[in-house]
């Protein structure tokens, strides 16, 4: 079963998997597709310093993966430098002070992860949420910060923990399947956990209130249903299946109703990499395409073919929608390097971010406080 951290892995790693992919692709529609294809690129500067936010990152530009920020100028700041391979940036605490950060490292062949809570001006070292161990990962937060939800092993093959957001916190074990439940997603406004569970044969999407009742099971096919994501506003919920023989995004209502595929009949790759606009009108998602390119396009919650954003000619990934959701920023792998990129939210203006030799990926875009 493919999980969300899973797209943490060193980027050279995760081309060798999309290679062996043969898939088919589909053509751009007339005057949709990005770089150039609609509005004039580059982004000017005086266009950059106007839109807002800052963007974490992973680099891997130096001798291991660290986390390092860059605002839309262009600006950069390296932000951990631990021992370990820092491997997944998560998301800042809502209320911007810190960055949730996974940490990894081999010890004796083992596999280790640690959850820690970096503060984002620098100011202090790193805080561990639990003790190494092989999984503690896809953490999501509540939406006041004081507690998130995670996959934890300290009891079981993937038990979903609640945990407060301090040092040496206790755990709070939410499910207890042997098949294991995975990727927990808080509702926008807490009071409930979408997630993954395999305890009926294969995997399927539930949702239980945020003390782990009530649970209630969403979708029922023998195929796998999984990455659940709240929309903003709470009212829709977007997951990922291999109903039809590839991999599609699709979006239920939390109560199990109007489950409806999200990309019509344009789009004909595998899909994957789905991140839903701060307004919860649209999503953009990537195609895999043959020859380790993929594309990114943009979707209508309310319906209608998808729009491709980029032509498809390179491998353009990880797409992430700015606060004001006016632009994106993705990874693409062009002029021989693995960047950051970003571009309006049409697919024009089409700029590079990062230039530092060695590859730069999984951007985070958040509100800087």
């Amino acid at each position: 079963m493919s999980q969300g951290f899973d797209t943490s892995r060193p980027w050279r790693g995760w081309a060798r998997w999309v290679a062996a992919l043969a898939l088919l692709g589909a053509g751009c529609r007339a005057g949709s597709c990005g770089r150039g294809a609609t509005g004039v690129g580059p982004l000017t500067e005086e266009e950059r310093r106007a839109i807002p936010g800052v963007i974490s990152f992973i680099s891997e530009r130096a001798t291991q993966k660290d986390v390092w920020l860059v605002k839309p100028t262009g600006e950069e700041t390296q932000l951990t430098k631990s021992p370990e391979e820092d491997d997944f940036p998560v998301a800042p605490s809502p209320d911007g002070k810190t960055l949730l950060v996974i940490a990894s490292r081999t010890v004796d062949g083992l596999h280790l992860e640690q959850m820690r809570l970096q503060p984002l001006d620098g100011s202090a070292a790193p805080v561990p949420l639990n003790a190494p161990r092989a999984r503690a990962r896809n953490p999501s937060w509540s939406p006041d910060g004081r507690w998130l939800v995670a996959e934890s092993d300290a009891q079981n093959f993937s038990d979903l923990v609640r945990i407060e957001a301090k040092p040496d916190a206790q755990e709070q074990r939410l499910t207890t399947a042997p098949q294991g439940c995975f990727e927990p997603s808080v509702s926008p406004d807490g009071t409930e956990i979408a997630f993954v569970c395999s305890k009926e044969g294969d995997p399927e999407i539930y949702v239980m209130r945020a003390d782990g009742t009530n649970e209630r099971r969403i979708t029922a096919f023998f195929q796998e249903d999984r990455e659940p994501r709240w929309s903003p506003d709470g009212k829709w919920l977007s997951f990922i299946s291999n109903r039809e023989g590839r991999d599609r995004y699709y979006v239920v209502r939390p109560d199990g109703t109007q489950l409806r595929v999200l990309s019509g009949k344009t789009v004909q790759g595998e899909e994957r990499e789905l991140v839903w606009s701060p307004d919860s009108q649209k999503v953009a998602f990537v195609e895999r395409l043959p020859a380790s390119k993929s594309r990114i396009w943009v979707a209508s919650v309310e319906g209608g073919e998808p729009v491709a954003l980029t032509d498809g000619k390179s491998r353009d990934d990880s797409p992430a929608w700015s606060p004001d959701g006016k632009y994106l920023v993705f990874v693409a792998e062009r002029q021989n390097d693995v960047d950051l990129w970003l571009m309006r939210a049409d697919g024009s203006g089409q700029t590079r971010l990062t230039t530092a030799k060695g590859p730069d990926w999984l951007p985070r875009w958040f509100a800087s406080r």
